[in-house]
């Protein structure tokens, strides 16, 4: 939470204090002009100018909530697997003979073997 309220952080907020009321009074005044007679223009902006005001406080929150997660204590490292030795591990997929033959009868010839790495 400390690193919230570094000078940096402090003008963040007070930005965005300063950003969502301009733009809201900004809504309201093209609000007042809208209802004066104004033009399909002052209607758009005065829906324009909260949503500019939500976008701030959109990103507020987002950076907010980074730096919060990176304040948090590190997960636990994933533990190591364990190799059971009784477990069988197939690199390739085994190829049955159904599949060879239909391989074989299909218009691209039979499959060939894959190159070895």
């Amino acid at each position: 939470m400390k690193r919230l309220w570094t000078p940096r952080w402090i003008a963040v907020h007070l930005a965005t204090v300063l950003l969502v009321i301009a733009f809201l009074a900004l809504g309201w005044w093209q609000l007042s002009r809208a209802e004066a007679g104004g033009n399909p223009s002052s209607w758009g902006y005065m829906l324009e100018w909260p949503v500019f005001a939500a976008f701030v406080i959109f990103l507020w929150v987002r950076e907010v909530r980074a730096v919060l997660r990176r304040d948090a204590p590190p997960a636990e490292p994933p533990t190591p697997k364990t190799e059971d030795p009784n477990q069988l591990t197939v690199r390739r997929p085994v190829r049955t003979e159904a599949v060879r033959r239909a391989t074989e009868r299909s218009a691209y010839g039979p499959a060939r073997p894959p190159a070895d790495d």
